[in-house]
């Protein structure tokens, strides 16, 4: 359900935030991989980039249904659908930072120089959920293009010409990359992790252990003890 149609989400906002539509100089990608040292999955797929004169922009697309509840620190947002039907899925403000993390040592540009959007459908209704951050903005589609000139309105240029073409080069190196095959490979990884069998910290396997206070069981990372990545079941 909540992969269903993300492709058409992302190409949606892809298309809303390029073509012309936003002032100033900008180059907008779509689905590029980024890698990722010592983690769960070897790359960060971003659903779609803006390198901007102002900034660079890392947005990710939730083309979801029902209503959506969730705060900044929760790990697991909601989405409530009829009949009473809840599913849940990662925090996005969470899951889109350590896309700009990754992307920020890629590039060796401090955090700060990006700016993470989550967008969701407009099929969807934000329930109680943050729309503000220092560093993030939450916002539905119809809302995305006009927030994000909003945003660069504020902002001073940060790239020069020199510098954003040298940050075009890296982007169109790593766009290059992401290949079917390996946007593939990236996606059986992260379902891996969803699924529960590698650790979330450092991507080794996960393993059942036994507590030796009260022989209970649980799942933890078999590069214990230099991943302490525990939890309770499978």
């Amino acid at each position: 359900m909540l992969q269903g149609k993300g492709h058409y989400g992302e190409y949606l906002a892809e298309y809303a935030v390029g073509n012309n539509n936003l002032p100033g100089q900008s180059v907008t990608y779509m689905n590029i991989l980024v890698p990722r040292r010592g983690k769960a999955t070897s790359e960060s797929e971003i659903d779609v980039l803006v390198l901007h004169e102002r900034g660079i922009y890392v947005i990710e697309s939730k083309n979801y249904i029902g209503w959506i509840f969730g705060n900044k620190d929760q790990r697991q947002w909601t989405m409530c659908l009829r009949h009473g039907r809840k599913e849940h899925f990662y925090n996005p403000i969470q899951q889109n930072q350590t896309h700009v993390r990754a992307l920020a040592e890629y590039l060796r540009l401090p955090e700060s120089a990006f700016r993470s959007f989550i967008v969701f459908s407009d099929k969807c209704e934000l329930k109680n959920v943050p729309l503000y951050g220092e560093f993030y903005r939450v916002c539905q589609r119809r809302h995305l293009v006009h927030d994000m000139k909003c945003d660069l309105e504020r902002r001073q240029v940060v790239f020069n010409e020199d510098e954003f073409a040298a940050l075009k080069v890296k982007l169109d190196e790593l766009k290059a990359a992401s290949s079917d095959e390996a946007l593939a490979k990236h996606t059986e990884e992260a379902r891996a992790v969803v699924a529960g069998k590698i650790c979330p910290y450092c991507g080794a396997d996960l393993v059942e252990r036994r507590r030796k206070a009260d022989g209970k069981t649980f799942i933890g990372c078999s590069a214990f003890p230099k991943c302490k990545y525990t939890r309770n079941g499978w």
